[in-house]
């Protein structure tokens, strides 16, 4: 419910932005299998926060609710502000990973039919570009038009709006929903493989581009998006019979970016560290899995080993735990993995684990602890000068 009308505006837009960087953190954290979302959709009801002069001037403005942003019949007073989009986009990163986690087990409709919860999360996620600036403008345009944490906000749903793409359309994750069914159109693996392949690039070259522009790319969440893209690029460099238009070089080059992103923020986050391992490792044996999506392999089962390690590669809490202690292949069976040539990493690159850096500042995400400190949404949503831009 809203704030009582006695506070004053100031701390009734605190509140309200109190309430939904909780919001936010619930449904992040529950990128992971056995970690369901606590905070509902329908018994959100808070407007949504406004933009940051009106905030900064101390000011009041009707903002529409989460339920009203998210209808397409529904009157909006006006384009939700950065750090609205924000709330939107991790309103559909909960629904995305809930049908990516939890949903497996019950698939009754296939996901190209119009009624299926992957054609539903699609239209959701076509609110947020009727509603952003980016796509239309490059991050230098838009900049200048903002104030420095609402480009930081920007920035931050439009990443996660990638990561819901790569999610929905990863190779693995839709072979295992088109699987039941035998009349699987061939055009739809097809586009799946290259939507995923898109929206990796794309999460990939926006965060570069951010950089390039002066945000400082640091928040621990962006190690997880990353190693989303890194690996559907690292599959896409096996491929070959799906006529990928992106050559396959194009697709190690970007997995080679995956990869120095997640060692350049592994001199934050120790998670993004051991992720910058496990993604370096699962690259060795990815060629095992080139088939995912082929037509004439889609009824055939992955082993459990095979299928353990994909589901390694997407579970959040997997992925940033430490590599030694659970390495992705155990050692025992090294030698009875096939190697790739053609591919192989060593063939001119270096890719040397990164030097960790002491920090007094633990990961909130590290082992997606339910005990965790607020600093990853207050850097995020802090617009006081002097934040230079974090993301």
């Amino acid at each position: 419910m809203e704030p009582s009308v006695y506070l004053s505006h100031l701390e009734q837009e605190e509140r309200r932005r109190t309430f939904w960087s909780a919001y936010l953190i619930d449904k992040l954290i529950s990128c992971g299998q056995g970690r369901p979302i606590v905070m509902q959709d329908d018994d959100c009801s808070v407007q949504l926060p406004c933009d940051e002069n009106i905030f900064q001037n101390g000011t009041w403005k009707k903002t529409n609710t989460l339920g009203e942003l998210l209808n397409w019949n529904a009157k909006i007073i006006e384009n939700p502000s950065p750090f609205a989009l924000v709330i939107l986009m991790a309103s559909i990163i909960g629904r995305c990973t809930r049908y990516v986690h939890r949903e497996k087990e019950s698939i009754q409709v296939p996901p190209w039919d119009t009624k299926s919860e992957f054609s539903a999360i699609k239209s959701a996620l076509l609110l947020l570009e009727s509603y952003s600036k980016i796509g239309d403008q490059t991050i230098p345009d838009i900049v200048h038009d903002l104030h420095p944490g609402e480009m930081s906000q920007l920035i931050y749903a439009h990443t996660l709006f990638h990561l819901c793409h790569c999610l929905l359309n990863h190779p693995f994750l839709v072979r295992l929903r088109l699987k039941p069914f035998a009349k699987a159109p061939s055009s739809f693996s097809a586009r799946a493989l290259e939507d995923g392949a898109h929206h990796a690039r794309e999460l990939l070259d926006l965060l570069n581009e951010a950089t390039q522009a002066g945000c400082r790319v640091e928040s621990s969440f962006y190690a997880y998006c990353i190693a989303i893209a890194g690996s559907i690029n690292s599959l896409a460099c096996h491929f070959d019979h799906q006529k990928v238009s992106r050559r396959q070089s194009d697709a190690l080059c970007y997995f080679q970016q995956s990869l120095d992103s997640l060692n350049t923020l592994g001199r934050f986050w120790t998670h993004s560290a051991n992720m910058a391992i496990r993604l370096n490792d699962f690259h060795s044996i990815a060629d095992q899995f080139s088939g995912l999506l082929d037509p004439a392999r889609l009824t055939e089962d992955l082993d459990p080993y095979h299928e353990e390690i994909m589901w390694s590669m997407i579970d959040y809490g997997i992925l940033g735990s430490d590599p030694h202690k659970k390495p992705l292949v155990p050692l025992s069976s090294m030698s009875g993995l096939p190697s790739p040539d053609s591919w192989a990493l060593q063939a001119g690159f270096n890719f040397s684990a990164p030097p960790r850096e002491s920090s007094s500042n633990a990961a909130i995400f590290d082992n997606l602890s339910p005990t965790m400190r607020l600093n990853e949404v207050e850097h995020l949503l802090d617009c006081s000068p002097g934040t230079n831009g974090l993301v």
